[in-house]
């Protein structure tokens, strides 16, 4: 029999180029479909997880990975080279890769995979509190995700650390510093975090273009 929901979104097709808020509310639009009929652990909607990891994180972009972040792994017929077809752009569709779990994959493995991308770090984050939140609602154990939790927020920090070593000494220093030594390491701080944004913005443009090109050259 055929999937009539699938046949349905088969034919959707986006504006493009899409407009950051446009991306966004496209996104919904895609998940609302792609998870209808879907229940989460708790017999809810599933489309509501994605609402709720959606609007614990900020910016368009990250809404748009947080509606998207579970439609190539828990809907049928959606891939990436179908986010692609339907008009996202690389630097969502690279996100949401490092978010969909590969055959194979523990969740461990799964949750270290999204560190190094600033878009699916801060969705994974919002994603695991979120199901954290679930299972204490419903009374259940959430040492598992409270465990996984602590194993990205290590990882980012190691990741964090290993672009900038000054950034994982400067706390450790700051209580020995005067007030106008402690404004010369704010300093150094922000221009720290500007500078990873920076490699991690070139790391993410690399990646993208990787898998731009491969799923070009599949086609």
């Amino acid at each position: 029999m055929t999937d009539t929901r699938d046949s349905r979104l088969s034919s959707w097709r986006s504006p493009d180029p899409l407009s950051p808020a446009e991306e966004c509310a496209w996104a919904r639009e895609v998940a609302a479909h792609a998870h209808a009929g879907q229940r989460d652990k708790a017999g809810e909607p599933y489309f509501s997880h994605c609402q709720r990891v959606a609007d614990a994180v900020v910016g368009e972009k990250a809404k748009t990975v947080a509606f998207l972040h579970d439609v190539v792994e828990k809907s049928p017929g959606w891939t990436l080279e179908r986010l692609k077809d339907v008009g996202f752009s690389p630097e969502v569709i690279i996100a949401v890769q490092a978010l969909t779990r590969q055959p194979g994959e523990t969740k461990d493995a799964l949750t270290l995979r999204a560190v190094p991308n600033p878009l699916s770090v801060v969705v994974k984050r919002a994603d695991l509190q979120d199901n954290l939140a679930q299972v204490k609602r419903l009374g259940r154990s959430d040492a598992e995700y409270r465990r996984r939790l602590n194993l990205l927020d290590q990882a980012l920090q190691e990741n964090i650390a290993l672009h900038d070593p000054r950034d994982a000494g400067l706390a450790r220093s700051r209580s020995a510093l005067s007030p106008g030594d402690k404004n010369d390491a704010r300093v150094t701080k922000v221009v720290a975090t500007a500078a990873l944004a920076v490699v991690s913005a070139i790391l993410l443009g690399a990646a993208a273009l990787a898998v731009w090109t491969e799923l070009f050259d599949g086609r």
